[in-house]
């Protein structure tokens, strides 16, 4: 696995050699150096490029949006995201288009063409989640004009509504249990040990898959003619099952950079002093949800925070800082608290950003929240606590968190009278929205959520605030229910395509809700 980047880079060089230059280098092969490679040896780019290019560009600014992190500095270009101060120059677009999905769909072109519907099946899995995540950040997208592995690529794509994007993703999941649910596949997805996720276990590819469908359905929540909770619930059903059945790999220690995981080496984390990493430490609104019980607010700490984050080292006290002011502002924007010492650090800092740490594309405890999600919006308080409780329990087994520390927790929540607020609607999603929130820490499927929920304090808490010194050419300063909705697509399709994206001004783009965003 030391040599992943290798074969990701010989794979993007061998889809561009053989999509632009087969018609004018098609003579004098050498018969030893083959231009196709087997779909087996296409699996552990699709997956890696996946997560560490289209996923990790795709949550590296957005999570000082969702407040987990954030920078140490109150002026310069490390505190843009959280800010808000986002332009054509987020790549996203070019990672997922350019560097990721070609593996995905030469994985389904190939898989079709060996006969081996098992690598077919991967593909269109892991092509309907990178879909998944770019609409999710920018709403309309190039779908129907995307390479396909066989035609010549188009250099001024049309767009297709987000609309149909998310029909073509329920689609393309539906066909790829299909095809792992054939009886006559070929070699094994984990031919050349290719299979970093789940090492040739077809069983668990198609519960990722159903997945997640569960999590796109699930979307829907804003679109009442649309939303179908008995779909979500059947997708559940078929869906992740126990522990240990995360679609996540772990990265490795001491290979070259691009092995590790990037929370800890990459974009702007390796900085002599940290306070010049991209995010310096953790934020006060995540520290506070880890601090306080839901609905009531009552104080109880959550053992996970020790194992997510580091304690200050002056005090062994854990704080965070508000979202726009950087050490100069203090804990929490209360201007006490600004030595670098008095903040535990970001990078290698705990479960999520050491070189090992997975970078999950779905999880067992996710999977759980929908369900609570869909129970709950259905009526059924009932199952829907118990969902909830086992979508809490499970993050905390994965945690390493002590058995008699979790039961404590437990045992906290019910005095509270977590079990009764799920008899209510909001007073319910404000459980099980911050539940998830800390168990999908720095994953972008929570800025979705944070949209659907509308930012609102009676979901997340009081803590929940804007960032100070807000991009105010965008924002009203004066509106507090103002937050950011979308993002700018990037420079490169703008200039080339301009035509199809059309309004790109920030002024729009940040503030215009997406399809499902709407009611």
């Amino acid at each position: 696995m030391k040599n992943r980047n290798n074969i990701i880079y010989l794979l993007v060089i061998l889809l561009f050699f053989n999509s632009s230059c087969e018609n004018y280098l098609d003579i004098n092969q050498d018969p030893n150096l083959p231009t196709i490679v087997p779909a087996h040896r296409r699996v552990i780019g699709a997956i890696t490029t996946s997560n560490g290019a289209a996923m990790w560009r795709g949550t590296r600014e957005v999570a000082g949006i969702m407040q987990y992190a954030t920078t140490g500095l109150a002026t310069g270009a490390n505190r843009n995201a959280e800010t808000w101060r986002f332009t054509a120059s987020y790549f996203l677009w070019q990672n997922a288009y350019v560097f990721t999905m070609p593996n995905c769909v030469d994985l389904i072109v190939l898989g079709e063409d060996e006969g081996n519907p098992h690598f077919v099946g991967a593909g269109k899995t892991l092509l309907a989640m990178n879909f998944g995540l770019l609409t999710d950040q920018y709403g309309d997208i190039v779908l129907d004009d995307y390479y396909d592995g066989r035609s010549q690529i188009t250099l001024t794509p049309s767009f297709n509504t987000q609309q149909d994007v998310y029909q073509r993703i329920d689609q393309l999941l539906d066909e790829a249990i299909t095809a792992f649910q054939s009886p006559n596949p070929g070699p094994s997805l984990n031919f050349s040990n290719g299979d970093i996720l789940y090492q040739g276990d077809i069983q668990k590819w198609i519960k990722f898959a159903w997945s997640l469908k569960a999590r796109y359905l699930n979307h829907m929540s804003k679109k009442t003619s649309l939303y179908n909770p008995d779909a979500i619930l059947t997708a559940v059903q078929n869906g992740f099952d126990g522990d240990g059945m995360d679609a996540e790999f772990a990265y490795i220690q001491g290979g070259q950079q691009t092995d590790e995981n990037p929370w800890f080496s990459w974009g702007g984390f390796t900085a002599a002093d940290r306070i010049n990493h991209r995010y310096f430490t953790w934020s006060q609104f995540f520290v506070d949800l880890l601090k306080h019980l839901p609905v009531t607010e009552t104080q109880y700490t959550d053992p996970r925070i020790g194992i997510i984050m580091s304690p200050a080292e002056s005090d062994g006290a854990f704080r965070g800082l508000k979202p726009g002011l950087g050490l100069a502002g203090g804990a929490g924007g209360s201007g006490e608290f600004t030595d670098q010492a008095d903040y535990g650090v970001f990078p290698n800092g705990g479960f999520y950003t050491k070189p090992t740490s997975p970078m999950p594309f779905i999880t067992y405890s996710e999977l759980k929240f929908i369900e609570a999600e869909a129970q709950l919006r259905s009526g059924n308080a009932v199952a829907a606590f118990r969902a909830y409780e086992e979508g809490v329990k499970a993050n905390m087994r994965k945690l390493g968190v002590e058995a008699a520390a979790i039961n404590a927790y437990w045992i906290a929540h019910m005095e509270d009278g977590a079990d009764t607020h799920f008899n209510d609607l909001t007073s319910g999603l404000s459980h099980i929205m911050r539940q998830k929130y800390i168990t999908q820490v720095l994953h972008p499927e929570t800025w979705v959520d944070m949209r659907r929920m509308d930012y609102s304090q009676d979901i997340y808490g009081p803590s929940l605030q804007r960032p100070s010194n807000i991009n105010n050419v965008i924002f009203d300063i004066n509106d507090p229910n103002q937050w950011i909705r979308a993002m700018v697509y990037e420079t490169n399709e703008q200039n080339r395509n301009g035509d199809q994206i059309g309004d790109n001004s920030e002024q729009y783009r940040l503030l215009t809700p997406l399809w499902w965003d709407r009611p």
